[in-house]
């Protein structure tokens, strides 16, 4: 959708679960932002209490799940219901800057071939004491992003409608969903690093945060990312090696030894795929 000045909708999407205390902040930097054709889509992920947005903002609506699906299909079902052409998330605990469409936005106008833009996001302790989690100029290829697992942070992107056309988040994911997403995303569009800070991303220990260690989960949910990006990985030897070993390493600590063979085996490229897993 395009509005009467030519200015492109953005449609920015947060979902969240029993973080009533955290969400007011995320909710705010969008409709505070400086760039003004927005629209926002709340996704409750079967909170305990339902998700009520604050009066008065008809750029801000509510879509409820009354079973929880998870942030990935919540993610997907809120980019289903936008109507921007140029969409973007935002975790619940995070926040934007006031600046962060405008300059992503207008980089994409003026970059007709670039279909995803992502920027800096600081990341902020429970002292508030903030870091850049990039470095000021960042170096971005497809292959550095797969190599590092992913840099893209999900609050620092803003993508065309047709990057979600073709690749959406995958509902099995619990986790590392944004690296699959992302890293696809890479290998299928054309996307560009801009210079600048554009979002907080809060790390400050909570227990909820998907941040902390649960090697079950983990293994798991990296398996999946093994497997869907396996065409990527068989054309690439260096990354192969590190995702397979991570896996590998994973499934030791999980002590499923078999699939720790398996995931090694791959990783040194004696076998195509992995063995001794289980979906």
């Amino acid at each position: 959708m395009v509005d009467n000045e030519g200015s492109a909708l953005v449609s920015v999407v947060i979902t969240t679960k029993n973080r009533a205390s955290l969400l007011p902040r995320a909710v705010r930097s969008v409709l505070d932002q400086t760039y003004p054709h927005l629209e926002l889509i709340v996704v409750d992920d079967g909170s305990d209490v339902p998700v009520v947005l604050p009066d008065g903002d008809p750029r801000a609506r509510l879509i409820r799940n009354e079973v929880s699906k998870g942030v990935s299909e919540s993610r997907n079902a809120g980019f289903r219901a936008s109507r921007g052409q140029l969409l973007c998330m935002l975790d619940d605990d995070d926040w934007y800057l006031s600046g962060k469409l405008e300059q992503q936005a207008n980089y994409l106008r003026e970059h007709a071939e670039v279909d995803l833009v992502f920027s800096r996001v600081c990341i902020e302790d429970e002292t508030g004491a903030r870091r850049e989690f990039l470095p000021v100029d960042h170096v971005h290829s497809p292959e550095i992003n797969l190599f590092a697992f992913n840099v893209i942070h999900p609050s620092s992107a803003l993508f065309r409608r047709k990057v979600f056309d073709r690749v959406q988040f995958d509902p099995r994911l619990r986790k590392y969903e944004d690296m699959l997403f992302f890293n696809r995303v890479c290998f299928t569009f054309q996307t560009a690093f801009l210079s600048a800070d554009v979002a907080i991303w809060m790390q400050d220990g909570r227990p909820d945060q998907l941040s902390r260690v649960d090697y079950a989960k983990n293994l798991s949910n990296f398996r999946i990312v093994c497997q869907e990006l396996g065409d990527v990985l068989k054309s690439n030897p260096a990354a192969r090696r590190r995702y397979f070993g991570r896996l590998a390493v994973q499934a030791v600590r999980c002590r499923r030894i078999v699939e720790a063979m398996g995931a090694a085996a791959a990783a040194l490229g004696i076998v195509p795929g992995i063995r001794g897993t289980r979906k």
